[in-house]
Parts: structure tokens; C-alpha cells; sequence
């Protein structure tokens, strides 16, 4: 059945356009067949024969329609045939041409002249002049002859027998002008409105004629553009609240690593095009009847046109951009088959079975979309709450033409699916709350103008205008993301070019039924040509977003690291070691998630303390593997010979055949007897520890000279031994705390290390640990580390009870030299 529906659709679809169309005829300018390419060129010809220096000017065209004959058919039981009157017809259906001064004051504008939309026939052609321009003060009546002889020499469209009624001057500085006002007979049953011939003298200068209308009481015309101004504010606050609300949840998941920016990146580029070229298709019209100032008429075209770009274009780019991106996070966890068609066009990869498909049914679901628009706009002109007005040939008419209903029907199709639709619904689904989801899509299409029926009052046209993105969603949950949008382009180029097509004729009827049909036939042609590639688009891993894969690597990744982490926070020691007569203090901190610096304290059966302290060449992974491999080979020798010699010789052989090449190791390791307050030791490389004399308040580096474990050598380690007394103390170090540089670049170094140790010796190794540290971190303003930086700090504060000085140590120190 699934597959039959988008077929099904399209047929009821196109039945209900057929009977529903019209309902909304008496709004259409009934037999229009004129183009604005025809019109302009007749106008062109008029405005010349009046005096208007056409090249010379800068022209917008715009549709012009009575605004007072407007208002008082909206509900007249008779509207349809106004359309065939002789008075009101032409006053209803004209194209306005406009001239305007290059290089001045945009108003008042040089002169005007109004095309009958149906016959091409010149309805007004009016010169104006500036108020300080010259032209004599001539008298009523030595025009009135001129102005009764232009009347009775033709027939003028919309004013039949036009019969003379006032003249009425307008007196400038340097000239007088003259209105002649000839009142038209009206058959049509219009209460309380007169229309009038008006013809035109600037000074003594013949200046055209043009038509209009007054109330017969004298009352003014009000316009009723306050709801519409209320409905584009709310729209505006609308963009600008999802602009905030997107702003903030992108932020979020960029920050997490959940989002990217590639398609999105594009979306924004293809919308920004897009509204760049449907501001200059209505660029010229667009800016009619706005002033700026100083600014003439094309300069005030392109202000307008930035602000457009500014204020509403960019905006919109940039809320489909976020839209995209929030709203493809969402959608993969479980919608995930529903973009992959769409995204396969972002992946430049169109051309296949599951694109067409996609296509293909969107294009079958048009007709059914823009269907439900119109039809749920009828009930209220069924039950005579609304009636219809020409808003959807507006854009054809006013703005720019049939093509460019093809570019707004793009753009629109892009935003309403992608932010009303896929990332609401996307984002209410994640939350649980998808019923509330689906009314805010349906509520934010109805303020988009999604296939809005053309009705008024406004707040009708509001109340009655969810048929359109109803569809538009189930279509999106029914089958795909590209099928949504495919639907509604169709179905918004139906609105925008359907009821005016139903009244038009001749080349404009041409133009609109190539405007409507030729982006559809091309959609379905590819479709179905696509269809027979029979290649699918499977979602797979691989089609996830490049963004996604980083998401999934770094995520495995950092899982590596932090289990490295945890072993490597376990071949630390946890606490340092409870000694008689001695005190040990440390500090360990990486300058990655992983060091390469390893200290420890390890427990001898003999009653020894082995003390290892290592530095691997750099830092991160790497660094930490090779320390971690030296500590398990450490804990192996220890129990076979804890000799320091012995034990940096199986060391460095085991670094030497492991380690990758240019991995080196410095190591320092010693026998520290806590009774005799000896130590006995072995250096690889490693910085010379410093011991503190109490006696004298002065250092003394344990200076034992050798190559770093992986180093290819002749000469054997040396051992060494020390003795202390109550009072010393012993500090082991990395370079890390030596090379710590401050803002300018300059180390802390050995000279401020060794100060600060003097000056802190007689305190405990805890203290000296923490003034150590302090001076440190003092000296490079709390910089981060770029270097594992590592301490210990051992203080001999008395001889331990059971201290015995035997042969047995000397004995055992036979072949050792010895630091004093």
C-alpha cells in the first residue's frame, strides 16, 4: 500500500485542485494575458509621448489595483463579475510602471503609466514635475478647452463617457497646475463610491491623465495592513527566537564533539544563493513605495535589497544552518534511513535508485499538499468567514514574475523541512514529547506561510492554514526527508501559479504553465531515470557524517587513554612509606593524560627502601608505555639482585631491545637502610639529586655520571653510596621542575631551584615540598606544564633505635665509592 499511496495521492490531489480552484477565481484577475515584459515595453511608448525621457530613468513595475474598489468587493456578492465591468475591470487588473529620476530625491518620481493586464491597453500615463520646476500660471479656463477636446478623442480604458465635474489648481512658486476631474458612470452596484478620469496639466504642459476613486461622503480610505504587519513582526520574532534556540543547543553539541558543519555549510551557501537571486529577480519592484531619504530610485533599490540580505536572508541562512546540523544529530540515532536520500545529494553522489524513489514520490505527493492547503482555506469561504484575495499571484504579479515563484518555492521547501519539520521533530522525539513536537512543525509552517490559502481576514487565513505542512510532515514520517521536500516545493510553485493560471491566457498562461511544469517534469524525468541505475543508498556506518566517525574515534581513543591512565595511576605508588627516624614527602603531575615520569618506593625483605626515579625523553603515550615496562622490569630484577648497578644494567638492556629508537630513559635508583641512614645508588642520566647538610645549610649534588638506559655503552654503571645525618635531607627531581618556563619564555633553572631549597632545608619534607612547588608555580604564573614534572623529598630526622653501624654494611659497600 505504501507503495501505491505517492500514485493515489497525486490523482486525489490534483481532483481536489480542480474542484477547489474555483473558490478562489473571483480574487484572480480574471483573463489577464498581458506579460511584464509586454507591459513594460507599452509603457515605454506611452511615457514618451507624454514627455518622460524613459532612457534616462531608472522604472519599477509593479501589479496595481484600486485599493478602495479592493476593499469594498472583498465581500460583495457580485466580485466575480467586476472583472468584466468596463469601469472596474482596468482599474482592478494593471500592471504600474513607474519612472524615477537618476541622481535625485527619489519622490517625487518623474511620472507613471498603468498597463490593462488583459489587453495591453495604456489605462494611465501621468508626468509629474518637481515643486521647483517653472511652467506658467495659465487659468481654468484657458486649459478646460484643451482638457474637454483630449477627452472626446478617444475612449479611455475604465472610464466610459467620462462627463466633466470640477477643475482644481495646485498653486506652486513657479507654476500652476490643473486637475480636471471628469466623474465615470458606474452600472455596478457599489454603495457610496465614485471613480473619476483625472486630467493632468503641470503649468500650461499637457501631463497625462489617470483614473481613481473617492468615496462619494468624502470620507478617506483607510487600508487594513495592521494584521498583516502583526503577522510579519511575529514571524520575524519567530526566526529570531529559533535563531537563539538553535544558536544555543549547536553550541552545546559542537562543543561535545556531536555535530558538524560540512552539509550544513553548504545548506547555508545554496540558501544564501538562492535569496540572492530572488532579491534581484524583485530587487526594482520590491523598493516601490520605499523612501530613503536623499537616496534616488536605484540606490534605494539596492539599500533595500541589503537590508533584505541582512536582516531576513541571512538570518534564514543561518537558522537553516544550525537547523541542519542540531537537527542531522538528532535524526540518526533512530531516523536515520530518512536522510539517507537527501543526504546522498549533499554527498555529491544524486545519481541513484534511492534518490530518484525519493524524488520521484515527493513530486507525486505535490499536487496532494498543495490540495490541503486549499481546501482547508475553503471551509472558511464556505461558511463566509473569509474571502479570497490575489496574495498567492502576488509574488507572479507584483514581485518578479513566473520564475521566480520557482526560487521562493525552493527556498521555502529547504527552510519548512529542515527547520520546521526535521529538526523539531527530531529534537521533541529525543525529549519524549513528540505530539508537542508535531503541533509546534505545524504551528511554525503556518507562521512560514506554508501553502497558505489566499484568504483573508489574516487571522483566519492563520487559523485554517495547517493542511499544507500537515501533509508536509506525514510525508516526512511516511517515507523521507527529501520526499518532504520535493512535496512541498511542488506543492508552493501549485499555490503561488495554480489559481492564477486558472484565469490566464495567451503568453503570460505560457509563462506560468512553463514556470509550474518544468521544474516537475525535470524532478520526475531524473527520478525516474535515476530509479534505473537500481543502486540503493543503504545507511551504513559509512554513510555516517565525517563529524560523527571523529565522534566515534575520539571516543575510542580517549576510552584507550583513560584505561593507560588508570594502569598508569597504579604502578605509582599510592603512599609514601612509613620509615623510623624518616620522612618522605612526593608530588607527581603529567603534563598529558599519560607521563613518562615514574617514581616508587619499593619495600626489601632486607629492611631497605629501593627508591626508582625515572624520566622518559618526552611525554604522552609512548612516554608512559616505556615507563610502565621499565617498572615491571624493575620489580622482576629487584627480586633476583636489587644492587642499583645490577639493576640499571637489566634495565637498559631491556630498554635497548624494546623501546622504539630515539626513546631514551635517564633513571636513578638506591638502597636507601633507614637504620644506618645510608643510601646506596646508581644513575642512568638522570638530573643529580640534591642532599641538604644541616649542619652546614649547604648542597650537595650525589653526582654519579652514565649514559640514559637505551644507549648503546662500554662502560659500566657506577654505584655510589651517601651517608645523612638527623637533618638532612635528600631530593630527587625531574627536569620538568627545572625547565618550567614563565611567560617570556625563560626557565626556572637550576640556580632558583637550588635557593629555594637552602632556604626551606630545615623545614619537613612535606613543607619543603609545598615551597619547592609554590616557588615553581610563582615563578611561571600557574603556566601548565610542558614537561612531566615529579618530586620527592626524603628528611632524616633522627637515628632510628635499633640503628646499628656494622661491618656488615661496610662490607657490603666493599666495591663502592663513596659521597661525602
Amino acid at each position: 500500500m505504501k507503495r501505491f499511496l505517492p500514485f493515489v495521492a497525486a490523482a486525489a490531489g490534483v481532483v481536489a485542485l480542480m474542484l477547489v480552484l474555483p473558490l478562489y477565481k473571483p480574487a484572480q484577475p480574471k483573463g489577464i494575458a498581458v506579460t511584464r515584459g509586454q507591459a513594460r515595453a507599452i509603457a515605454d511608448r506611452a511615457a514618451r509621448q507624454i514627455g518622460i525621457p524613459v532612457d534616462s530613468t531608472f522604472a519599477t513595475i509593479v501589479w496595481w489595483s484600486s485599493p478602495i474598489l479592493e476593499k469594498e468587493l472583498q465581500k460583495h456578492p457580485r466580485r466575480a463579475d467586476a472583472w468584466d465591468d468596463p469601469v472596474l475591470g482596468p482599474r482592478l487588473d494593471a500592471y504600474r510602471i513607474t519612472y524615477y529620476h537618476r541622481g535625485k530625491d527619489k519622490y517625487p518620481p518623474y511620472g507613471n503609466v498603468a498597463i490593462d493586464g488583459r489587453t495591453g491597453e495604456v489605462v494611465a500615463a501621468r508626468l509629474r514635475l518637481r515643486a521647483e520646476d517653472t511652467g506658467g500660471n495659465p487659468t481654468e479656463a484657458q486649459l478646460r478647452a484643451r482638457a474637454d477636446a483630449f477627452v472626446h478623442s478617444r475612449t479611455f480604458p475604465g472610464s466610459p463617457s467620462p462627463q466633466f465635474e470640477s477643475a482644481r489648481p495646485n498653486v506652486l512658486r513657479g507654476r500652476t497646475d490643473w486637475v480636471f476631474r471628469y466623474r465615470v458612470p458606474m452600472t455596478f452596484p457599489l454603495k457610496n463610491v465614485v471613480s473619476y478620469l483625472n486630467v493632468n496639466f503641470v503649468g500650461s504642459r499637457f501631463a497625462g491623465w489617470d483614473v481613481a476613486e473617492e468615496y462619494a461622503d468624502g470620507r478617506q480610505f483607510f487600508g487594513e495592513s495592521g494584521s498583516e504587519i502583526g503577522v510579519m513582526l511575529a514571524a520575524f520574532a519567530v526566526m529570531f527566537v529559533m535563531l537563539l534556540l538553535l544558536l544555543v543547543i549547536f553550541l552545546r553539541k559542537y562543543h561535545a564533539g556531536e555535530v558538524g558543519v560540512g552539509s550544513a555549510t553548504f545548506l547555508f551557501a545554496v540558501l544564501l544563493v538562492l535569496a540572492i537571486a530572488a532579491s534581484l529577480m524583485i530587487r526594482v519592484s520590491a523598493s516601490e513605495g520605499t523612501g530613503m531619504g536623499s537616496l534616488d530610485a536605484e540606490m534605494t533599490s539596492w539599500v533595500t535589497m541589503a537590508f533584505k540580505l541582512l536582516f531576513a536572508d541571512i538570518p534564514l541562512a543561518v537558522v537553516l544552518f544550525l537547523a541542519w546540523a542540531v537537527g542531522e544529530s538528532y535524526a540518526r540515532e533512530r531516523w536515520g534511513e530518512r536522510l539517507a536520500a537527501f543526504e546522498a545529494i549533499l554527498r555529491r553522489d544524486p545519481f541513484n535508485a534511492t534518490v530518484g524513489r525519493s524524488l520521484l514520490q515527493g513530486a507525486l505527493f505535490a499536487p496532494a499538499v498543495a490540495a490541503a492547503g486549499l481546501v482547508i482555506g475553503a471551509i472558511p469561504l464556505l461558511l463566509g468567514y473569509a474571502w479570497a484575495n490575489w496574495d498567492s499571484s502576488a509574488p507572479v504579479l507584483y514581485s518578479g514574475g513566473p520564475y521566480y515563484a520557482i526560487v521562493k518555492s525552493a527556498s521555502t521547501a529547504a527552510l519548512v523541512t529542515i527547520g520546521a519539520v526535521l529538526f523539531v521533530l527530531a529534537w521533541t522525539h529525543r525529549r519524549r514529547v513528540f505530539w508537542l513536537g508535531i503541533i509546534a512543525s505545524v504551528a511554525l509552517g503556518v507562521i512560514a506561510g506554508t501553502t497558505s490559502p489566499p484568504i483573508d481576514p489574516t487571522f483566519v487565513r492563520m487559523l485554517f492554514g495547517f493542511g499544507g505542512i500537515a501533509v508536509v510532515i506525514a510525508v516526512f514520517l511516511g517515507y523521507d526527508l527529501l520526499a518532504a521536500a520535493t512535496s512541498l516545493f511542488g506543492a508552493t510553485s501549485l499555490v503561488l501559479i495554480a489559481p492564477l493560471m486558472s484565469v490566464a491566457r495567451g503568453d503570460l498562461l505560457q509563462q506560468l504553465t512553463i514556470a509550474l511544469s518544468a521544474p516537475l517534469v525535470v524532478i520526475v524525468g531524473y527520478a525516474l531515470i535515476a530509479m534505473l541505475t537500481r543502486r540503493e543508498v543503504v545507511y551504513t556506518y559509512e554513510d555516517l557524517a565525517p563529524h560523527v566517525k571523529r565522534i566515534i574515534e575520539r571516543e575510542r581513543v580517549k576510552a584507550e587513554i583513560d584505561a593507560a591512565n588508570r594502569i598508569q595511576a597504579a604502578l605509582l605508588p599510592i603512599e609514601a612509606p612509613n620509615l623510623a627516624g624518616t620522612s618522605v614527602s612526593s608530588h607527581y603531575r603529567a603534563a598529558t593524560e599519560i607521563g613518562g615520569d615514574y617514581f616508587d618506593f619499593l619495600q626489601q625483605p632486607t629492611g631497605e627502601i629501593g627508591i626508582a626515579f625515572g624520566d622518559v625523553s618526552g611525554h604522552g603515550l609512548t612516554s608512559g608505555i616505556v615507563m610502565a615496562m621499565a617498572k615491571s622490569a624493575l620489580l622482576v630484577q629487584i627480586d633476583y639482585d636489587s644492587s642499583p648497578r645490577a639493576v640499571l644494567d637489566v634495565l637498559n638492556d631491556i630498554v635497548i631491545r624494546t623501546a622504539p629508537k630515539r626513546i631514551m630513559m635517564t633513571f636513578f635508583f638506591g638502597l636507601l637502610d633507614p637504620r644506618s641512614q645510608t643510601l646506596r645508588f646508581s644513575s642512568a642520566g638522570h638530573l643529580d639529586p640534591y642532599v641538604f647538610r644541616a649542619s652546614t645549610r649547604k648542597l650537595e649534588p650525589l653526582s654519579s655520571w652514565g649514559f640514559p638506559l637505551g644507549v648503546r655503552r662500554r662502560e659500566p654503571f657506577r654505584e655510589h653510596s651517601v651517608q645523612f645525618s638527623a637533618g638532612d635531607r635528600l631530593i630527587l627531581y625531574s627536569d620538568g621542575l627545572i625547565e618550567a618556563i614563565d611567560d617570556d619564555g625563560d626557565p626556572f633553572g637550576f640556580q632558583r631551584f637550588e635557593e629555594a631549597i637552602v632556604a626551606n632545608g630545615h623545614l619537613s619534607a612535606e613543607e619543603i615540598k609545598k615551597s619547592l612547588l609554590h616557588a615553581v608555580r610563582k615563578f611561571t604564573r600557574n603556566r601548565p606544564p610542558e614537561d612531566d614534572q615529579t618530586l620527592v623529598v626524603v628528611a632524616f630526622e633522627e637515628f632510628a633505635a635499633d640503628q646499628v653501624r656494622g661491618e656488615r654494611t661496610l662490607i657490603a659497600m666493599a666495591e663502592t665509592e663513596t659521597v661525602h
